[in-house]
């Protein structure tokens, strides 16, 4: 027994690159750390990532890399920077993508495949739905108020990466991915823009002079949900305001604090992918685009003042 067992080849643990060391990807990675080998690939210096989890505080076990210099292709890359960042991460997509690599995109928004199509062909993709309440509290600190789930599309390979997160981080196989993705996208249309456009947190909803927004934006979403195929429910604009009652009232968006960093928005992916379906359907959304053009200007806006902060410190240095 002894001599066979030695004869056994180890097992092969599985590799992960998470590209896109922020709130959610230091989550994923946490929870991918017990079962796989990961990488955490982020920008500057390589530090360490810890999570705080419900006060349970402590380090995120994976390698760190700067760069994708040095790196090869992994099993799977875990892609949670922002949607309209996606462009910036091809030289680690070069690196860590190889022929049996799937990419898992924990991303907003719809047409998940198509981001990284210069990379990966469609079957080789998981699309994926983020329900998580994390934020970067530090540049190496993520603080994780609520584990919550992912979704992923229901296939051989949401079953294989589901068997690699620990089981606290919950995540459910989808059938029906397009109902799931569009209920998210028309309810971050609304809850993102209307938070980063306002400067509040998610007590915004109940104001009654932003009430009828809301109620517009949602309606409108849903209208073009429907045409694009999503099998929502009588009433759904309703329902959807309904749950965003439910929610912690300080807690911020991400727009938000995108907004508030004077970072990049991600309207474009939001507001502007309902925009893109109701043109092609010929369904008319037009606080939607009010709303869009809103933040667009405020996103030019924000882009200038940080642009001219970072100039004032380099000065400055």
């Amino acid at each position: 027994m002894t001599e066979y067992l030695r004869r056994v080849a180890p097992r092969h643990r599985p590799t992960v690159a998470v590209v896109g060391v922020g709130a959610i990807g230091t989550v994923v990675a946490d929870a991918l750390s017990a079962r796989a080998d990961v990488t955490l690939c982020r920008r500057g210096p390589s530090a360490p990532m810890a999570i705080d989890v419900s006060g349970d505080l402590h380090r995120v076990d994976a390698a760190v890399a700067a760069t994708p210099d040095g790196l090869g292709p992994v099993d799977w890359v875990v892609v949670t920077v922002k949607a309209q960042d996606t462009r910036d991460i091809g030289p680690w997509l070069d690196a860590l993508v190889g022929p049996a690599t799937t990419v898992v995109m924990l991303q907003n928004g719809i047409g998940h495949a198509e981001r990284v199509s210069e990379w990966v062909p469609a079957e080789r993709v998981l699309p994926g739905i983020v329900y998580i309440a994390a934020e970067k509290i530090e540049r190496d600190l993520v603080v994780c108020r609520d584990l919550g789930a992912l979704a992923v599309a229901t296939g051989p390979a949401a079953s294989s990466f589901a068997a690699l997160v620990d089981p606290r981080l919950s995540v459910r196989l989808v059938d029906d991915f397009v109902t799931e993705s569009w209920t998210k996208l028309v309810m971050n249309s609304a809850l993102n823009t209307l938070t980063a456009l306002t400067d509040r947190t998610m007590e915004v909803t109940a104001d009654p002079a932003v009430r009828p927004l809301f109620r517009a934006l949602l309606a409108e979403g849903v209208a073009v949900a429907t045409a694009e195929g999503a099998r929502l429910p009588e009433g759904a604009a309703e329902l959807f305001l309904a749950r965003m009652d439910g929610l912690p009232r300080n807690s911020a968006t991400s727009m938000l604090l995108d907004r508030r960093a004077g970072r990049p928005l991600e309207h474009n992916y939001l507001t502007g992918a309902v925009l893109a379906a109701a043109a092609l359907s010929g369904v008319a959304a037009p606080t939607v685009a009010l709303v869009h053009g809103l933040v667009d200007a405020l996103d030019n806006r924000e882009l200038r003042l940080a642009l001219a902060r970072e100039l004032e410190e380099l000065v400055a240095a």
